[in-house]
């Protein structure tokens, strides 16, 4: 099978996977259904990104289906076509590997309705990589806004005691946030093919590209795409979450089954940052501009604060979903620093924090049904009964926190290398916002090993004791060991060798980064930002 066939394939796979799990009345079967869907789904996307790896590190897309939905004599040119760059490769290979972690973490836990939970998976599995390789406007949006349905019924129906509110505020944030983005991407859309020669609307995020770069809209409306710029914004924000739309984040974390948790964690909190780097920052360059400040400093401050928060909780979950705020700062930091450093520490970043997090999330819900408990202060001395479990926390711990030959490691420097570029050379009194951001990101670096080390030191060492007394808590079986396994050689791997992950992802952010500079030139001589906003790239 060809590689435009295994990624049109993979996401169409899940989807009858979740079909046929749907018809499933017994609980064995269902899993199993879900379990050869996401391991056939997984061998599509391995393929697509082994025979593809090359031609999208040389500035090449991948190609899937391109089969036109309405056709071209209605004068709407709305397709079903599927491709990849290096802005959502290995993003795409990530959501697959954690939907395996995923039906691995629930085989014992759902007992109620098993058919529908992992069609609701399956669902989410399709969305996800359906928002990774849409090459059209209107597919991208309605893979955008499919995520939200399967997500609020495994929060709403399998999710703690106040799953409903949780579900219900997590629905009620992002749709208001994606209609607004819609609004956005449908006035891009309009201005696009206003400037076209053709008599045909195109939805072709390709033709948008193209188009925008040619007819911007700073030169005649820079209100305008300001304008469109913040409606972007509204979506893309809330779905990271950056501070202040963080609220409904940690409520859905605590609420959430643990695929849930670490699917949401994973995947589709980068759909939030994946769609600044694919929309924002390419087709509105001037606004990304004029907005930088703003943006950095509400990172700055999401990371201190979402570390300080993190620091003071006593539940587990809580307090790896307080970490994802802060995580996210970093990734927002790199994206909006607009220098390569930051871009492509960000698009990693987006990456690592999908591993560790999925991980963390994944061995918070491994203790919890054995302990029923994810109270830290009723936990302790786990690491003489659980070896295993020990070890694997440990190492995504130090995966989180940054540690050198660990993945999460090269992305974190990038994104700090970044954000220094983008305020050196600038005069004090005029940079020292920049200042703040910089002071900000490295004091989240030592929160963040801060309150990881204190939740390690707290569940494994000590005096050994559990919530109800138990003398005996059984270790990681195999099956949770192989929900573990594929992220940890993940760890190492990006770890030592993070430049073959960086490669695919070079040319697209390079494209970008060029779009940026000029826009930059633009906006300084026209006056709209300070001086201390355009410090490009001057290392020390």
């Amino acid at each position: 099978m060809s590689s435009a066939n295994c990624l049109t394939a993979s996401v169409i796979l899940p989807a009858l996977g979740a079909v046929v799990a749907l018809l499933c009345a017994q609980k064995q079967t269902a899993r199993f259904v879900a379990l050869l869907a996401s391991l056939l789904t997984l061998a599509l996307v391995l393929t697509v990104a082994v025979h593809g790896r090359s031609e999208v590190a040389a500035g090449g897309m991948l190609e899937g289906a391109n089969v036109s939905w309405s056709g071209e004599s209605s004068g709407w040119d709305i397709r079903f076509s599927l491709g990849l760059d290096g802005v959502s490769f290995w993003m795409y290979v990530l959501s697959a590997i954690l939907m395996l972690t995923s039906v691995l973490v629930s085989w014992e836990a759902i007992d109620d309705r098993p058919g529908l939970f992992y069609a609701m998976l399956l669902f989410l599995e399709a969305g996800c990589l359906g928002v990774f390789a849409a090459r059209d406007v209107i597919l991208f949006y309605v893979f955008f806004e499919f995520t939200l349905i399967p997500l609020f019924f495994l929060i709403g129906i399998w999710g703690s005691e106040e799953r409903r509110y949780a579900a219900i505020k997590f629905f009620l944030f992002t749709l208001t946030g994606s209609v607004l983005t819609f609004l956005g991407l449908l006035s891009l859309v309009f201005w696009a093919n206003a400037h076209g020669l053709g008599h045909v609307l195109s939805f072709s995020i390709a033709h948008l590209e193209e188009q925008l770069r040619q007819y911007p809209m700073y030169g005649t409306h820079p209100q305008l795409e300001l304008l469109v710029f913040l409606a972007l914004f509204a979506g893309f924000a809330i779905k990271v979450p950056l501070f202040p739309l963080h609220t409904w984040l940690p409520l859905a974390h605590v609420q959430a089954p643990t695929a849930g948790s670490v699917f949401l964690a994973g995947i589709l909190l980068k759909i939030g940052t994946y769609g600044f780097l694919r929309f924002s920052l390419p087709l509105l360059p001037h606004a990304t501009v004029v907005c930088m400040p703003w943006i950095l400093v509400l990172s700055a401050v999401g990371i201190v604060y979402g570390a300080l928060v993190a620091l003071a909780q006593d539940d587990m979950k809580r307090l790896v979903a307080y970490s994802s705020v802060s995580h996210l700062g970093y990734c927002m930091l790199g994206l909006f620093a607009l220098n390569q450093a930051g871009l492509q520490g960000a698009a990693l970043q987006m990456v690592n924090h999908g591993i560790s997090t999925g991980a963390l999330f994944a061995l918070i819900g491994m203790v919890y049904e054995r302990l029923h408990s994810r109270r830290i202060e009723e936990i302790g001395g786990l690491a003489q009964r659980m070896p295993r479990f020990a070890f694997f926390l440990v190492l995504f711990t130090f995966s989180s926190i940054g540690v050198p030959g660990l993945n999460g490691f090269a992305g974190e420097f990038l994104v700090l290398v970044g954000t220094f570029q983008r305020s050196w050379g600038v005069p004090v009194e005029s940079g020292w916002v920049l200042r703040f951001v910089c002071v900000a990101a490295l004091s989240g670096v030592v929160l963040g090993a801060w309150y990881m080390l204190w939740f390690v030191r707290r569940v494994l060492f000590g005096s050994f004791k559990t919530p109800h007394g138990e003398h005996y808590v059984e270790d990681l079986n195999w099956r949770e060991i192989g929900a573990l396994l594929p992220l940890a050689v993940l760890v190492f791997w990006m770890g030592v060798v993070p430049g073959w992950f960086v490669d695919p992802m070079r040319p697209a952010i390079d494209a970008r980064l060029r779009t940026l500079t000029n826009a930059q030139v633009s906006v300084q001589a026209g006056g709209m930002a300070s001086t201390y906003l355009l410090a490009e790239d001057r290392s020390p």
